[in-house]
């Protein structure tokens, strides 16, 4: 390639899309967010289980951030298995949550 034309395909390039680093940056900080909220969840658990409370909620809300996940990569890169996943986390959490709330009744 040329100089032209390398910068012909630089100058091409949408403004506001990130680039490799960016990208690379972003799905490590989604990884780091998520082991951070399941280690939390993991201690809200072990304490509402000390105090003899319900506790289904805080795996609904894990399985409904996995299927938001899981949901949206289905959207962007339409690959079958994640529209799979996508949908029985979601099932997961639905029934999760359910058992929550009859367990609070």
């Amino acid at each position: 390639m040329t100089k032209e034309e390398i910068l012909a395909k630089a100058q091409s390039k949408k403004p506001n899309t990130p680039d490799e680093m960016e990208f690379d940056i972003m799905l490590k900080s989604n990884r780091l967010g998520l082991i951070v909220g399941l280690f939390g969840c993991i201690i809200v658990m072990f304490v509402k289980m000390y105090f003899k409370l319900p506790y289904q909620d805080v795996y609904a809300i894990l399985c409904s951030i996995f299927c938001t996940q899981n949901l949206y990569n289905w959207h962007r890169l339409k690959q079958k298995h994640m529209l799979f996943c996508g949908i029985c986390w979601g099932l997961a959490a639905i029934l999760l949550f359910a058992v929550f709330i009859m367990s609070l009744v």
